[in-house]
């Protein structure tokens, strides 16, 4: 692919609809760990023209100094990161492996626990010299030991693993709305699908919209008598029914959002 096309394909990109930005840094991922690594080395890969990539992971600001593709170093990290001290200002190359090695650990320690990662494009920063190419990032993949392509699970996989420990019982539908999956005591869950499931669906998508198949999160305190709410999460083909203790219902819709975006 030449760098024209690459570039191309980058704007075009970033003009899709699907793009989410928050205080005009565009999201790349709602998740965490190798996914996360992952967003980030993509986002590298896509860059061609010598910028500065500032990636809000979480709550800290990492300004990589990318090039042609590669990382070629990072050039500040905000607030007070262990090990930062030590991989700031430095120039990546596969001869100086301690430092490589160092930066993947930095990067997959903040994205272990981050629950959102953004990124911001700028001029690039002054940063080494112009012999100092940088790694690519399929080079970083290999030797961070990153599936450059890992993927998050569907939302409504990720909110049910996410808050099993709150959910008295859950149903998990896909695929032509055959369970999948279930847990607990599910058949309150099992009537309210069977007798009201088509008319919610039906009555969602007319006031959705051409948004119909996007993700949603609708919940319900008091259906099944005090103490016990009930959610209905769904994305695409993707539906749980879920009960739950009626205090839970702003952190499990704090959980969705986190999510879905």
């Amino acid at each position: 692919m030449s760098e024209l096309t690459a570039l191309t394909d980058r704007l075009a990109a970033l003009a899709a609809e699907d793009e989410v930005f928050v205080a005009g840094a565009r999201v790349i991922t709602h998740d965490s760990g190798e996914v996360a690594m992952a967003a980030l080395l993509r986002e590298i890969d896509s860059t061609v023209l010598e910028r500065t990539l500032v990636f809000t992971i979480g709550d800290v600001d990492v300004a990589a100094i990318v090039a042609g593709r590669r990382l070629r170093g990072l050039f500040d990290v905000s607030g007070n990161v262990p090990g930062a001290d030590k991989v700031v200002g430095q120039v990546l190359s596969q001869e100086d492996a301690p430092t490589l090695k160092a930066t993947g650990a930095l990067l997959m320690f903040l994205c272990s626990a981050a629950n959102r990662v953004s990124v911001r494009s700028k001029p690039m920063d002054s940063f080494g010299t112009s012999a100092d190419a940088g790694i690519t990032a399929a080079g970083l993949a290999e030797f961070w030991d990153i599936d450059p392509d890992a993927q998050p699970a569907p939302p409504v996989i990720r909110f049910m693993t996410a808050n099993a420990a709150s959910l008295m019982a859950y149903m998990y539908m896909a695929d032509n709305n055959v369970a999948k999956e279930t847990a607990g005591n599910t058949a309150p869950l099992e009537a309210v699908w069977k007798d009201q499931a088509a008319a919610y669906r039906k009555r969602q998508k007319e006031l959705s919209g051409k948004k119909a198949g996007g993700p949603h999160l609708t919940c319900l305190e008091g259906p099944f008598g005090p103490g016990t709410a009930l959610a209905i999460a769904m994305a695409g083909d993707e539906v749980c029914l879920c009960t739950f203790a009626p205090d839970q219902m702003g952190a499990l819709a704090a959980s969705w959002q986190a999510i879905t975006g």
